[in-house]
């Protein structure tokens, strides 16, 4: 994906400045623990500090009052939803390289080192050692539309939710053999009318957005080009891949879970294979309706699928395999900002056959 230049330069300076030292952070809602380690594993600095501007602050003038240099320490913390946002941004407003980790990798990782103490202190020296040993991917520091896209497309799935709730308990209200009281049944109908506005007026915001952002709108104009995927899942999509770089399609995939699962030894096969379903949750969810668009009406696509239920794959499989292609159409699409081309789309199937197990 194409990006600016003050971006390019930011992610081009991390990766040629070699870091001496890794902090870890452990994120709780008021304090973080967090752990210096150099290049031997041996510990420099360790303490707490509450989870705001002020303990940031702290954190960095007593790195600076230690002798440390900034530009050599790699900053890494698991990912805690809401918690860990604002010391992420802090360390990026500061130029500074910072990772957030998968929780799971992080934990495994303690796992193969027979780490045995859980507790925040040894969290964080956790989480040190592992940057050190890994050496994860610096995130690039979000724009500020692309942080509205988020919030505003996870909040419009929030109420797409609650909405598909409504309606499902309305359906069982209506199965029962006692009416509702009609005080009930009248908030009912308010409080979908209420998120079917509320629904509308997201979209609408999410549609401005887009088109406010040159970038932006250029990108979900290419992706509106693939069958299947309209200005909603475009939205979803860029807001899910924004601050985030990938070197392949397959990379891509895997990252959205939708990588093969196979368990096997020997010639004993322990379970079918299956999506990994290791990774963005809320990608794969948002390229599900779209993949039986695209196999119904993207002929190159639906050519493929059939030839999957030919080797008498099921339904759910298909469809996880045609998620899997529209992901890769989609790096191919923002990678050479180039419109979807039914030829080119069905020159790769080949490919992603032989990644289908039979």
């Amino acid at each position: 994906m194409r990006r600016s230049a003050s971006s390019n330069k930011t992610n081009h300076f991390f990766s040629l400045m070699k870091k001496r030292y890794a902090l870890g952070n452990d994120i709780a809602k008021e304090t973080f623990d967090f752990c210096l380690l150099n290049d031997k594993k041996v510990c420099l600095w360790r303490g707490q500090f509450a989870n705001n501007q002020a303990g940031f602050k702290e954190l960095l003038e007593g790195l600076k009052a230690r002798g440390f240099k900034l530009k050599q320490i790699h900053f890494a913390l698991e990912a805690t939803g809401v918690y860990g946002r604002a010391l992420v941004a802090a360390l990026h407003s500061a130029g500074l390289a910072v990772s957030v980790l998968n929780p799971a990798q992080v934990k495994f990782f303690g796992a193969s080192h027979n780490w045995r103490t859980k507790n925040d202190r040894a969290d964080a020296e956790l989480i040190a050692l592992y940057c050190l040993e890994r050496q994860p991917v610096a995130t690039r520091p979000l724009r500020l539309v692309e942080e509205q896209l988020k919030m505003l497309v996870h909040e419009r799935e929030a109420r797409a939710n609650e909405q598909t709730r409504e309606r499902n308990r309305c359906q069982i209200d209506q199965a029962q053999p006692c009416r509702l009281p009609p005080t009930l049944l009248r908030q009912r109908r308010q409080r979908l009318e209420q998120l079917k506005t509320q629904i509308d007026q997201l979209d609408s915001a999410i549609k401005a957005l887009l088109l406010s952002d040159t970038h932006l709108a250029q990108q979900a104009k290419l992706l509106c080009t693939i069958p299947g995927i309209a200005l909603c899942t475009a939205a979803k999509v860029l807001a899910q891949l924004a601050g985030k770089e990938f070197c392949s399609a397959r990379q891509l995939a895997a990252y959205a879970g939708l990588t093969p699962s196979e368990r096997r030894s020997g010639k004993t096969l322990y379970a079918k294979t299956r999506l990994s379903k290791i990774g963005n949750r809320f990608l794969r969810k948002a390229l599900y309706m779209p993949a039986a668009t695209a196999r119904r009406w993207c002929q190159p696509i639906a050519k493929w699928a059939d030839s999957l239920q030919d080797r008498h794959l099921q339904p759910l499989a298909i469809r996880g395999a045609v998620m899997r292609k529209l992901l890769h159409i989609i790096f191919g699409v923002l990678k050479n900002q180039q419109p979807f081309n039914p030829n080119l789309a069905a020159g790769t199937t080949k490919l992603l056959t032989q990644l289908i197990a039979p």
